[in-house]
């Protein structure tokens, strides 16, 4: 499985990729933008991610306003609704609108900070990942 970590702490991006180290690749990224590219240069070389774990609040581009753009690249790309990569929220904020606006953007899962393992691993294990790439 190819994981990109998305957060602009380091201790947490730090211990996501400790913890989704042992699912496969995990890859890191600082901010939205950082995501973005890595998004994109995985997909031009022919190895998209399966999974992206997203950091709500981030300075510059915050996650939700990423997730739309990752969003609205697998749909101009002709990737069937479902079919792209799995995204994860990773946050402190947990009212209600953030939740929502979270999954509408098109998130498949949520998880509040402080994380573990086993949160994780929850969420991840409540995904439903596509045989092909």
């Amino acid at each position: 499985m190819n994981i990109l970590a998305v957060d602009d702490d380091f201790v947490s991006r730090k211990k996501m990729n400790l913890i989704l180290s042992a699912y496969g690749r995990c890859d890191v990224a600082m901010n939205g933008a950082e995501c973005i590219e890595a998004f994109n240069m995985a997909h031009e070389e022919g190895d998209p991610y399966d999974l992206i774990t997203m950091d709500v609040q981030m300075p510059g581009i915050n996650g939700i306003e990423t997730v739309q753009r990752i969003r609205e690249w697998e749909k101009q790309h002709g990737v069937p609704l479902g079919k792209g990569v799995k995204i994860i929220m990773v946050t402190v904020k947990e009212d209600a609108a953030t939740v929502f606006s979270s999954f509408r953007e098109g998130c498949e899962a949520y998880v509040s900070k402080p994380f573990t393992r086993e949160s994780l691993e929850k969420a991840i294990a409540g995904l439903q990942f596509s045989k092909e790439k």
